[in-house]
């Protein structure tokens, strides 16, 4: 898994001859495929169902620390290899899966580290895939809503008050103070209480927080176009298979017009997904910020994770409906991941704001 070069990365969006950079190559293709075979066998469906009963055993994170995808895209520093390119394709792939672990939240919160900025310790950070993390973000309340909190071991905090941002890990341990299971138990959110954290700073002085963040809100984008290409896939496939009025429902415009919609709506979310995390990893040299590129995908992948399992659910009609169908799995993770980091609304308004400084 080789890192995107500084050089093939920079000026992509300009630049016809750069748009290759946006599609994966022969290696991380098969990388990808790779993830979403194991996973998929693994996992899926009928694991994320099993969740509303009971959690998942200890030793299924361990299968996942031993493939080591939860330092994938991390600096051979912190204990990991390739680029957050190799990261995003990965999430991807594991989004079929509905992976009832905090694989997402893990990686989320090692790329707001890996990318931080200076070390508060002048040392990089070294990580391990058997820790599991989550990622929170402080905005003048001790008391924090995170994703998979009660999952992790540790949780990275985003603090952003005060005019600079500064980024810091604790140890979960006791600070749990609810968990909410009700909307998708295979991601539950937690309440935590902070000032039970014994906090350690990594990085600070930095002053933008939409930059800190640009690493998370791509990984975010990344599982929700996985759902939300899934969902596609499987709306598709029902409507090709399922017969009304003596031909299948795929023929009927309500139907395809639909669909043709939502593939739209995916396809925009992957490539700006993909042009984050390719300005995440040139360094810089991207025409356009990486900051503005997450806030975009973030908002894009909102509204196609969103708007494509709405979609799955009506293909199915009344068995959309039903607690046995899949299509509620994949509803529900979309609602759940949506508005951590921003509602695809807010972020777009962020990125106007963004541009806006940038052509100050």
């Amino acid at each position: 898994m080789s890192a995107v070069s500084t050089t093939t990365a920079s000026r992509v969006h300009t630049d016809p001859s750069r748009w290759r950079d946006l599609v994966d190559s022969d290696e991380r293709a098969e990388f990808a495929a790779s993830v979403r075979a194991h996973l998929g066998a693994r996992f899926g469906p009928d694991a994320a169902r099993a969740c509303f009963d009971a959690a998942q055993p200890a030793e299924a994170w361990r299968e996942i620390a031993a493939a080591d995808y939860p330092v994938i895209g991390l600096p051979e520093a912190m204990g990991g290899a390739g680029s957050i390119v190799d990261a995003v394709a990965m999430v991807e792939a594991a989004g079929p899966a509905l992976v009832p672990l905090p694989l997402v939240s893990t990686v989320t919160a090692w790329q707001t580290v890996a990318h931080a900025g200076r070390p508060s310790e002048g040392r990089a950070y070294e990580v391990s895939s058997e820790r599991r993390a989550a990622l929170a973000v402080v905005d003048g309340t001790d008391e924090l809503v995170v994703l998979d909190g009660a999952l992790a071991d540790e949780v990275v905090l985003v603090d952003v008050r005060g005019a600079a941002v500064r980024v810091s890990v604790a140890d979960v341990s006791d600070a749990v103070t609810a968990v909410h299971r009700h909307v998708d138990p295979g991601r539950p959110t937690a309440v935590l209480d902070r000032t039970r954290l014994s906090e350690t700073v990594l990085a600070d002085g930095r002053t933008d927080v939409d930059a800190v963040l640009a690493p998370a809100r791509t990984v975010l984008a990344a599982d929700l176009t996985g759902v939300g290409a899934t969902a596609l896939d499987r709306a598709v496939r029902h409507a090709l298979e399922r017969e009304q009025f003596g031909k299948r429902i795929g023929a009927f415009q309500g139907i395809k017009h639909r669909l043709a919609d939502v593939y739209v709506a995916v396809e925009r979310a992957r490539s700006l997904t993909r042009a984050a995390a390719v300005a995440l990893a040139s360094d810089g040299t991207s025409d356009l910020s990486a900051a503005e590129l997450a806030l975009l995908a973030k908002a894009a992948a909102t509204d196609a994770a969103v708007d494509s399992t709405r979609a799955y659910v009506q293909v199915l009609g009344a068995m959309g409906m039903t607690f046995e169908a899949d299509a509620h799995l994949y509803f529900r993770r979309a609602q759940q991941t949506a508005p951590f980091l921003g509602s695809a609304a807010d972020c777009y308004r962020a990125a106007a704001l963004v541009r806006r400084e940038d052509h100050r």
